[in-house]
């Protein structure tokens, strides 16, 4: 082996190893940080060029998150997520009809917007609703991640996995929500079940710490508009593959007409604004293209596709095979770093192999804790309230969930293409 073909493969290994145990007993590396440093090690060794690697970045996903960051931005501003709350606790007279609203509205609202800026806003929701009825948090806090993960499948902007693979598979908004959405819908369905029936005699109340934040105002102007922008933005996705024109362009948009309402509710709302921006996971994106464009131009790609059948040369993978495949690899790394990696692998372009790479990915994040970066906001942010996860706890429910969901999601996948 050359240099260069040595050093991708320690870099690359190095790289997805951090991503997959970034948490540790002795340290803690945040995912963006190792990304960015696989990235500048992947070019400071010569594996990929400067000019290669700004190739290597899509910057339609890039837009696409920002412009969604800003969005949801707009609508916290508002108030809208006040509302929900305000909702959610007029209408949960039981502990089921609590559970049931809270997957509902999580899915939803991750199906609008994307899912982890979903639960960051929904977690203290949760808890505080838990805290009124005097039930221990975790099983509702499980219900919101899982159904957060769920509902994300429906649209191409449920999810950072979403919007990269409807960005270089070619499918348009509408053709891909119309295989995702029922999947969705009957997955979601499954997981309220599944979690009420494993939780319902253990929602005895425990001590949560006093919550001191307090909710922003709703501004029933503001709190209009965005709600105008939100229903237009979802408009103009569906009609995009029929306009020509790029969902990550909607996205700007929408997300610069949002801030254009902070600014004239408060200017000095804006900085406030940006920072409500997941910088991170911006970053995140752009060290993984990277990693993955040196790893693909030195021929690393090919030779991981090679071990693993229905990936080796002129071979395609079945459904079964990718979903298995990408649901082990989803929670090792994380399903963003795994749908990235695979993507380079796909043999064809096939709406099938598409959206069961999405499928899968997505539902297998609800496995353990650090599946999905839905799943690692809401436990950290719980934590500021006391309210803390047993991994393998959760890992109980998570695999009963998840073998059922991608079980279905691949039947109904196989009876829609067939």
């Amino acid at each position: 082996m050359e240099f260069q073909e040595i050093a991708v493969l320690i870099i690359f290994v190095a790289t997805y190893l951090l991503i997959a145990f970034h948490k540790t007993p002795l340290f803690e590396i945040k995912r963006p940080y190792v990304a960015a440093g696989g990235a500048l090690l992947m070019i400071l060794a010569g594996t990929i060029s400067l000019t290669d690697a700004f190739d290597a970045i899509n910057y339609e996903l890039i837009f696409l998150l920002i412009g969604m960051m800003c969005m949801v931005a707009g609508l916290e501003h508002a108030g809208f997520f006040t509302k929900v709350t305000d909702i959610l606790l007029e209408r949960s007279t039981d502990r089921f009809r609590l559970m049931l609203l809270i997957m509902l509205s999580s899915a939803i609202l991750s199906a609008v917007a994307l899912n982890d800026a979903v639960v960051l806003m929904f977690t203290p929701i949760v808890i505080k609703c838990c805290r009124k009825l005097n039930v221990n948090p975790i099983p509702f806090l499980v219900g919101t991640m899982m159904s957060a993960n769920i509902g994300s499948i429906a649209t191409a902007v449920g999810n950072p996995q979403n919007a990269f693979i409807v960005t270089i598979s070619g499918m348009d908004f509408i053709t891909y929500s119309l295989y995702s959405l029922p999947i969705a819908v009957v997955c979601l369905a499954i997981a309220i079940i599944l979690v009420w029936s494993y939780y319902r005699n253990k929602l005895d109340a425990v001590e949560i710490t006093e919550m001191d934040e307090q909710d922003r105002s709703v501004e029933r102007k503001p709190l209009m508009a965005m709600i105008i922008v939100l229903v237009a933005t979802f408009i103009a996705f569906a009609l995009s593959g029929y306009l020509d024109y790029e969902l990550y362009q909607v996205a700007l948009v929408s997300g610069g007409i949002s801030l254009l309402i902070i600014s004239l509710s408060d200017v000095h709302d804006i900085p406030w604004a940006v920072k409500r921006v997941d910088w991170g996971t911006v970053l995140f994106f752009i060290g993984l293209f990277v990693i993955i464009g040196a790893a693909s131009k030195t021929g690393l790609i090919d030779e991981i596709s090679n071990l693993f059948p229905g990936f080796r040369d002129g071979e395609i993978p079945d459904v079964l095979s990718l979903s298995v495949f990408s649901a082990v690899l989803s929670n090792l790394v994380s399903n963003v770093p795994a749908v990235m990696l695979i993507s380079e692998m796909m043999p064809v372009s096939d709406n099938m192999l598409w959206i069961t790479l999405a499928a899968s990915s997505t539902l297998a994040g609800n496995t353990t804790l650090i599946g999905s970066a839905a799943n690692m906001i809401v436990a950290e942010r719980s934590e500021k309230y006391g309210v803390r996860f047993d991994f393998l706890k959760f890992m109980i429910i998570g695999v009963i969930v998840t073998v059922c969901t991608v079980a279905i999601s691949d039947v109904m996948i196989l009876l829609m293409f067939n």
